[in-house]
């Protein structure tokens, strides 16, 4: 496969090789989100954003051409917005006294829309790990 590149100012062709090996990560597709979104059952208090799930899933026929435009933005730049990184920490009590912090775990709480995304790329991971049977039982 060739490849035109620019290297100070000149074009000069790069080969490269193919590798059936390789992850690629392909675009969101309607479809998908739609059947994403459906599936996905969260607890609208523990989404970070304050945008309850039912929301969501009543508007993503309005919605889904912008989100699914940033979520292939995202994927194509390998660029996660900002605001889809901030989390909220929450400790969750396990067990014992209460007044002992190492008998709690964090929970981190998440947007809405970056569970989403989260699971998009987690199917093409687990697609691609199947796949190439990377993974061991």
């Amino acid at each position: 496969m060739q490849n035109k590149a620019y290297i100070n100012g000149q074009n000069a062709q790069i080969k490269i090789k193919y590798n059936p090996t390789t992850m690629f990560v392909y675009a969101v597709t309607e479809d998908e989100l739609n059947q994403v979104v459906s599936k996905l059952q969260g607890k609208s208090a523990t989404v970070f954003d304050q945008i309850p799930e039912f929301l969501v899933k009543e508007c993503i026929q309005n919605i889904k051409k912008p989100l699914i435009y940033i979520f292939n933005v995202s994927i194509n730049q390998g660029i996660l917005a900002d605001l889809m990184k901030i989390a909220k920490i929450r400790p969750i009590f396990k067990r014992g006294d209460g007044y002992d912090s190492s008998n709690y775990r964090p929970i981190s709480i998440l947007s809405f829309f970056s569970k989403i995304l989260e699971k998009q790329i987690y199917n093409r991971l687990i697609l691609f790990t199947s796949k190439h049977n990377i993974l061991t039982c």
